[in-house]
């Protein structure tokens, strides 16, 4: 008798789930109605970490092709979702690049290429969180890959190499971090306060680096005397 109340406790969580949509789909346009999805993805997810997952998938993936919606937004939570749920690194890696390819979209639909586009205002941002992405789970060769595409697409944003030269240095390799930064520093060759943010910017990091394993050892002793929940992702925060 246990397992079918267990049974009929999750199918009345689905048809709950469903009637939501259903409600949803009806009643709400645009915009709303894709932050609604993400928001029905993000309570499917957490309140069933074993089933829940493909049909917060279907809703994320619905909430792409809703009308007037804020692309990097949803791949933002999506990503989110994915780390949280202990995703594959491929299969994160494919809503990167997915990410990227919806840039590419929205400049060939100003009728730019991919030669004369000019990266949008958030896309430097895009590929920090990439270069984060490959920096705890991938290998220097695809943190490598994904910070020269990063600063191939956006050569005019000074924390796009900033990031680079940061990620070199988080690889231990301050000698290619030196290279990253006097490369950046050319670039902006006739812009002093950019130059001298980038310099102030990587030496900062190159310090912190040096008292890290202070830092870190403190870390593990903390960790010892308590626990600390999994991080989670705020989805409402930057919808």
């Amino acid at each position: 008798m246990a397992a079918v109340a267990g049974t009929e406790r999750v199918d009345d969580a689905a048809e709950r789930r469903r009637r939501a949509r259903a409600l949803l789909d009806a009643t709400t346009p645009g915009r709303s109605l894709a932050v609604g999805r993400c928001k029905l993805a993000l309570e499917t997810f957490r309140s069933d970490r074993d089933g829940g997952l493909e049909e917060a998938r279907t809703l994320l993936g619905d909430a792409l092709v809703c009308s007037n919606v804020h692309h990097p937004t949803i791949y933002r939570a999506w990503i989110g979702m994915e780390l949280e749920a202990g995703t594959d690194a491929s299969g994160v890696r494919e809503l990167f690049e997915g990410w990227h390819i919806w840039y590419l979209r929205s400049a060939f639909k100003n009728g730019d290429n991919e030669e004369t586009r000019r990266p949008s205002q958030d896309e430097g941002g895009f590929w920090c969180h990439y270069i984060d992405f490959e920096l705890r789970h991938g290998t220097a060769a695809r943190v490598r890959c994904v910070a020269e595409r990063a600063v191939a697409t956006c050569p005019r944003d000074p924390a796009v190499h900033a990031k680079y030269a940061k990620a070199e240095l988080r690889l231990g390799c301050p000698d290619r971090a030196n290279a990253v930064l006097l490369s950046a520093l050319d670039a902006f060759a006739a812009d002093a306060g950019t130059r001298e943010w980038l310099e102030k910017e990587v030496t900062a990091y190159r310090d912190s680096i040096g008292h890290g394993s202070w830092r870190r050892l403190r870390g593990l002793l903390s960790l010892c005397r308590r626990s600390r929940p999994a991080p989670g992702y705020e989805l409402l925060a930057v919808v």
